[in-house]
């Protein structure tokens, strides 16, 4: 019997987990694609794993936002925390986002304090974590895109196997050896100038190498393929140019020190500020940067996720960077990407205006 699409993704998942016989597995199921998760779910079960499911669309959110007191909510998922001590993976199925606009403050602040207790049992446990991009009908709503095309550009691209990944990873890898200084042009006079120092490059290709409570990277995307490091956190200095920030259109962001010190937007200058703003630690400051490298991703479709794994992409990360070793501490963990820039090590040119050179 062929399987099918789903039943493909399903394994490559599970292979991407590193999922082993007698495991706890946390399964977040944000998608609401239930072919692919009841896939998943026979996936783990037929190599003896366990799965722990949470079923959590954005519509389901939604109702249960606008349907449930501030006060239950503050005490939900206290017996999921106890379970997740236990767990011994994780894999979010991400699909469209909820509507919070509506949502009552106090709920929302509510519902808020409950994931981020599940989110810290994870960072404190050190769960190795795959986070899926899964194409949805409201996914693809959400980015006024149809669902067939947001299918067809996604799927070859969460299957691409670790293997292609891994070599495409090694030649780039090389042309990076012995970095000292990263330089970034994101257009006529954008430039941004940073230290590399002696931080390690990591890579993302699309299979979890660490189990529960191990150094290294834990966290790994589908659709996978990009190459990343922190850099000294003091270092950053000059411009960088990006199409969208959070909020924020055609924003110039301006380094001093390592910190951002001006934003100029064409809009949401002032909520980006504020974005910045609301965290905690080091917000301000470059978490990582990172090249995408997925051979099957070609144009951005306005989903950071996806978009950051573009093949020449560049992504910048803000905020907190220390299970990565560096040294910002930081409430905020966000990224943008830019698929048009160029970035050289050195003297040595790796991307040329979104085209891989390496």
């Amino acid at each position: 019997m062929v399987a099918s699409l789903w039943d493909q993704l399903a394994r490559r998942l599970v292979d991407a987990l590193g999922a082993q016989r007698g495991e706890l597995i946390e399964v977040r199921d944000e998608a609401g694609n239930q072919r692919l998760l009841h896939a998943v779910l026979l996936a783990l079960e037929s190599i003896g794993a366990e799965p722990l499911i949470a079923i959590q669309p954005a519509q389901h959110i939604e109702r249960l936002l606008a349907m449930t007191p501030p006060e239950v909510l503050a005490e939900r998922h206290q017996r999921y925390a106890e379970w997740l001590t236990h767990a011994d993976r994780s894999l979010t199925l991400v699909g469209a986002q909820p509507d919070l606009k509506r949502v009552d403050d106090k709920a929302l602040h509510a519902f808020g304090t409950t994931y981020d207790r599940l989110e810290m049992v994870r960072e404190e446990r050190r769960i190795p974590q795959v986070i899926a991009a899964i194409p949805t009908i409201g996914k693809a709503a959400q980015l006024g895109i149809s669902h067939e095309e947001l299918e067809l550009r996604m799927m070859p691209a969460l299957l691409v196997e670790p293997a292609e990944l891994r070599a495409i990873t090694e030649r780039v890898m090389a042309a990076l050896h012995d970095t000292s200084t990263i330089t970034i042009v994101s257009g006529p006079g954008y430039e941004l100038r940073l230290d590399h120092g002696e931080r390690p490059w990591l890579c993302d290709t699309g299979q979890l190498t660490t189990s529960v409570g191990e150094t290294g990277a834990i966290v790994i995307n589908l659709p996978a393929g990009s190459i990343y490091t922190t850099v000294l956190e003091e270092s950053a200095e000059g411009d960088l140019f990006l199409p969208v920030a959070g909020p924020a259109r055609a924003v110039h962001l301006r380094f001093a020190g390592g910190r951002v010190t001006q934003i100029e937007a064409a809009s949401g200058a002032d909520q980006l500020n504020a974005l910045f703003d609301r965290h905690s630690g080091e917000s301000r400051r470059i978490s990582h940067i990172g090249i995408g490298l997925n051979p099957q991703l070609h144009h951005p479709i306005g989903w950071t996720i996806v978009d950051e794994h573009i093949q020449g992409a560049l992504f910048i990360a803000f905020g907190e960077n220390r299970y990565m070793g560096g040294a910002n501490a930081s409430s905020l963990n966000i990224d943008f990407v830019v698929s048009a820039a160029s970035l050289r090590v050195d003297e040595r040119v790796i991307v040329d205006q979104g085209r891989l050179i390496a």
